[in-house]
């Protein structure tokens, strides 16, 4: 009877230590908000039609937004001081904005046109985060995800910098699905056995996008980029079962 109540309270003590009553692992839900911020663009030179080239000088100007992110998976221990967590995560961003001007017929002497247009992202990714325990309740963990990327860019528009020169026709909007990459690395701090609170360092290639063709338009497409890179600062609070 007295070596039963040793256990039992033995065990009772070692379940109250976040660390310990985490080890068993279980379901994992992570909600993450924050910054990412983004300096993209890509000087591009097609024709529009058989007689019309333009050249598209982007400026690459660092732009930041706002983004969301939310992880359900599993957690599992990977050894006596590494755990390991899988799932799927879905993150959704505001609009990168685009900047650059238009040279008429691919000739800088003739820039006689600005433009802008936007970007948003939404992703859905296969996510797995590695995390390292330590004795202070501070865990350092590393994240990467492979997934799928629906970018949508639109709004784009130009204006006249010369007197006497009309805008040219406007690209129109469109969506496009692509692959994504991202990685992260940060710290959480145990609150309980239940509740972690923790923020970190996120770099995300959003992948390709694309605008449509202009009205009148009959070669190539709009403007496009094969990547899309954004790197920001996430905040987090993760609850695990």
């Amino acid at each position: 009877m007295k070596k039963r109540s040793v256990c039992l309270m033995t065990l009772s003590c070692l379940l109250s230590n976040p660390l310990i009553a985490q080890s068993t692992g279980g379901w994992v839900v992570s909600v993450s908000g924050g910054t990412v911020w983004t300096k993209a663009g890509k000087t591009q030179t097609f024709f529009l039609a058989p007689e019309i080239e333009n050249t598209y000088a982007a400026k690459k100007n660092l732009g930041s937004t706002g983004a969301g992110e939310l992880f359900i998976g599993m957690e599992k221990v990977l050894g006596s001081v590494l755990r390991g967590q899988l799932g799927l995560s879905g993150a959704v961003t505001g609009a990168a904005r685009l900047d650059g001007e238009i040279w008429d017929d691919a000739d800088p002497q003739f820039s006689n046109h600005s433009y802008h247009y936007r970007i948003n992202h939404q992703r859905v990714a296969v996510q797995g985060k590695l995390l390292l325990n330590n004795e202070a309740g501070i865990i350092p963990w590393i994240s990467g995800g492979i997934g799928v990327s629906f970018n949508q860019a639109h709004e784009f528009s130009n204006k006249s910098l010369s007197c006497g020169v009309f805008p040219v026709p406007d690209f129109t909007d469109h969506k496009q699905t692509a692959l994504a990459l991202t990685f992260g690395a940060g710290l959480q701090k145990i609150l309980n056995r239940h509740w972690q609170i923790g923020g970190g360092y996120t770099l995300a290639d959003w992948g390709k996008s694309s605008l449509g063709r202009a009205e009148g338009q009959s070669m190539n497409s709009g403007l496009k980029l094969n990547h899309l890179i954004a790197q920001g600062i996430l905040f987090n609070l993760t609850y695990i079962g």
